[in-house]
């Protein structure tokens, strides 16, 4: 009786290592391709060809003007945001290869949207009137004068 179970045990250790149970989740930096774990691409590259299960995962840098900001398997990366001067708007910081570009406005104009995609004018107040936001006017007091 313990001769048999001697055997199963042997048995099982055996064909696990001749059939290793199938990947159904990878760690790290991987993904699952064919239930095997594949590296995924550092920021700033772009999958070239996946693995197999001879060789990793082929990954190559973003070309000029572009860029991905995470690890991935993206076979294209994005293209830099473009700052359009007939907009207001100017480069406030040049993107890289892992990073995008930043867009600000030109001095007396603001952002009409946290993307920073447009411009406006800033408001002109009237007198008596004081800048409650960059676009919204309040009227003003002096100290001390009691509001109606």
């Amino acid at each position: 009786m313990v001769r048999l179970r001697l055997q199963c045990v042997l048995w099982g250790c055996l064909l696990t290592a001749v059939h290793p149970e199938l990947h159904t989740e990878c760690r790290g930096q991987k993904y699952l391709l064919n239930s095997q774990c594949c590296s995924l691409c550092r920021p700033g590259e772009k999958l070239v060809d996946e693995c197999t299960d001879v060789i990793d995962t082929k990954c190559r840098p973003c070309g000029n003007g572009e860029f991905l900001d995470t690890w991935n398997r993206e076979k294209y990366c994005y293209q830099h945001k473009h700052c359009d001067h007939n907009l207001g708007l100017r480069v406030q910081r040049q993107g890289t290869s892992e990073t995008d570009t930043t867009c600000a406005c030109e001095e007396g104009l603001h952002c009409t949207s946290e993307a920073c995609d447009s411009c406006a004018p800033h408001s002109s107040c009237s007198p008596g009137f004081g800048v409650k936001r960059i676009d919204i006017c309040q009227p003003h007091f002096p100290k001390g004068y009691p509001m109606l």
